[in-house]
């Protein structure tokens, strides 16, 4: 087979980070719904095919855990969030102590806000030296302009887009496998 694009996320060099699925921030949210579904299809898709995933809370003491839906995904196989006070998940150092360990290339963002904590973070993995993915369908922020906004400047600037589905082919590579059939079981 002859090399694949470097571009295109690689289940060997890919974590998933999900950003700040806490009620406060959630509550409001342009597309919750959508957001939410979207999210879980990642997390149980990264679970499904072994990908890391680093997950991290907003000033969890005040704004509360996540999402108890995210928790249950969470759970198996998963290390505690990593709490931050800062916007970029990349400015914590406990964060990026916890991506540098897994010794992987590729960062798949999902959560929220686009605009702030999603693009924030976009930015300084980028700066680090990650090739930085986000699923534009499972990032949202309160207003659809702010949304719109944050995904025009992150792509302006390389940082690479695709929906959640998308990207789970990508890292998938083929079809007919047991992988691809669990998966395929969570987009029906």
């Amino acid at each position: 087979m002859k090399p694949r694009s470097p571009y295109l996320l690689n289940r060997e060099q890919t974590v998933l980070v999900a950003l700040d699925l806490q009620e406060p921030f959630l509550r409001k949210i342009f597309n919750r719904h959508e957001l939410v579904q979207k999210c879980q299809f990642l997390i149980l898709s990264a679970q499904t095919l072994d990908i890391p995933i680093l997950w991290t809370t907003q000033y969890c003491e005040k704004m509360g855990a996540i999402l108890p839906a995210f928790a249950t995904d969470l759970e198996i196989g998963t290390p505690q969030s990593i709490d931050k006070l800062t916007f970029s998940a990349a400015a914590n150092h406990t964060f990026t102590e916890a991506l540098h360990g897994l010794n992987r290339e590729q960062v798949l963002l999902c959560g929220v806000e686009t605009h702030i904590c999603v693009a924030q973070t976009a930015f300084d993995l980028q700066h680090l030296d990650y090739q930085v993915h986000v699923a534009a369908d499972a990032v949202s922020s309160r207003r659809i302009e702010d949304h719109d906004l944050g995904i025009e400047k992150m792509r302006d600037r390389g940082i690479l887009s695709n929906s959640a589905e998308g990207a789970v082919m990508e890292l998938l590579l083929e079809a007919g496998t047991a992988e691809f059939k669990s998966i395929l079981n969570l987009i029906k």
